[in-house]
């Protein structure tokens, strides 16, 4: 049996299984599934990073259908919402608006010790959270038990402030994974994640495709250059593409694209 590299290093067994699952994911059909699987598995070799394998159903998968595509290029949209952290940080400001949460950025609270930046916070008639939000350029770089650690003394010194009292939660969220022991302290300390990979039956890429809110830089009718211009000028998501088609022109995209981009839209 053919043995891949996992991000951490690690070698594991190939199971076709979890491509499958994640080409489920995307709305492809059986039919197109069992064509991506055979041909991906004509080129995968003893050793092979778990990142390439993704890369080779992608490109398959986008020779199929550029709108399928897009959905399995979730994980590489969000690392596109770079280079620094503050993208992120306005588009999970904006799912959480889209879960029924108010939600503002970059807000300063005073903690026990010192004053701290929370990146979000989002609140509703129910529960306010507070979020703290680690963008990382690359799948390798995974959140670990010192980031997790990190974060959890900065809620702590919030909670004992004279914010204390004010909110409900504090989550860590982040566009990559956790490690397992981030995960295991992170459980057991009360500091809510989400990310890549957990919570397991509800990742951020869950509820990017429940609430419909697609990165602008999932669209494959965008050249990079393009998509950078748009998320500079505050147009993160699909749907403000949708309300507002005029900012392609503002670009320079020709109609006949901005056609093509809103087509793509629609068939997400």
């Amino acid at each position: 049996m053919i043995q891949i590299k996992k991000e951490s290093g690690h070698l594991q067994q190939y199971d076709e299984r979890k491509l499958t699952s994640s080409l489920l994911f995307t709305g492809a059909t059986q039919q197109q599934i069992e064509q991506i699987l055979s041909e991906v598995n004509k080129e995968i070799y003893e050793g092979i990073p778990t990142r390439k394998i993704f890369s080779l159903a992608f490109k398959k998968l986008r020779e199929i259908s550029h709108p399928l595509s897009a959905y399995y290029g979730t994980k590489r949209a969000l690392l596109e919402l770079g280079p620094d952290g503050f993208i992120f940080e306005k588009f999970i400001a904006k799912l959480f608006k889209k879960m029924g949460y108010n939600a503002v950025t970059n807000v300063i609270v005073n903690g026990h010790c010192i004053e701290h930046e929370v990146d979000v916070i989002a609140d509703n008639s129910k529960e306010k959270i507070l979020i703290e939000c680690k963008y990382h350029g690359s799948h390798d770089r995974r959140n670990d038990l010192k980031t997790a650690l990190y974060i959890q003394a900065r809620s702590l010194d919030i909670k004992q402030g004279p914010y204390g009292k004010k909110y409900d939660d504090f989550w860590f969220v982040s566009n990559t994974s956790f490690s397992d022991d981030a995960i295991r302290y992170s459980t057991c300390a009360g500091l809510k994640l989400w990310g890549s990979n957990f919570p397991p039956q509800n990742t951020i890429q869950d509820s990017i495709r429940e609430f419909h809110l697609d990165p602008i830089t999932c669209l494959n009718s965008l050249k990079k250059a393009e998509k950078r211009m748009l998320l500079d000028s505050d147009i993160l998501v699909t749907e403000d593409i949708t309300k507002n088609p005029g900012v392609l022109a503002d670009i320079g995209i020709s109609s006949t694209r901005t056609k093509r981009v809103l087509n793509e839209i629609r068939k997400l």
